[in-house]
């Protein structure tokens, strides 16, 4: 996991993974057939643990205001950036997909993405308090849109700009949303 959340699927080697595992390389070979497999192993493995995580989230904060749980797992996503290499590895890899392995790699993103999607709706949906401009899955679909650029803020420039950045796109989402 940290071979291929840390270097992506091309650089890893199979050498370094069985170095950081304290085995022989040929033992990898007992337990998968090749790199593919193995990686796809763990990359199948991170989007289940990830979709865990969602539901952990939105489950937590069923009782918190829209915009706490909305901007909140924005904001989460941030801070478990560094040390959730799950998390990393499916932003990484989602971002640049290994051609060999594109169908399977992207149906499991799909299935990320629309399984956060559904959270997303299902919550905007559920809202009493306020009153929205749009149809919830519009509102999701927008929310999705700003989840989806701030996680590519983390992959290429990491943290530093983050905050700025989910200020300025908050605003204007949240404001855009909510009927006065």
């Amino acid at each position: 996991m940290h071979q291929f959340a840390r270097k992506g699927y091309d650089a890893a080697s199979l050498q370094l993974i069985a170095d950081e595992v304290g085995i022989k390389k040929q033992s990898i070979y007992n337990h998968f057939k090749s790199k593919d497999d193995l990686f796809l192993d763990i990359f199948s493995d991170a989007v289940k643990q990830e979709i865990l995580e969602l539901d952990r989230y939105f489950h937590e904060q069923s009782e918190q205001p829209l915009e706490a749980v909305l901007r909140g797992l924005i904001a989460e996503f941030k801070d478990r950036y560094g040390s959730a290499m799950n998390l990393r590895l499916i932003l990484y890899v989602g971002f640049l997909i290994p051609s060999n392995l594109e169908a399977q790699i992207q149906a499991m993103v799909i299935r990320y993405v629309q399984h956060k999607t559904n959270l997303v709706c299902e919550r905007i949906a559920a809202e009493t308090s306020v009153k929205l401009r749009v149809p919830a899955r519009s509102a999701a679909t927008a929310y999705m849109n700003l989840i989806e650029g701030m996680l590519v803020e983390l992959v290429y420039n990491g943290t530093a700009d983050f905050d700025p950045r989910l200020e300025s796109s908050w605003d204007i989402y949240w404001h855009g949303l909510i009927q006065n």
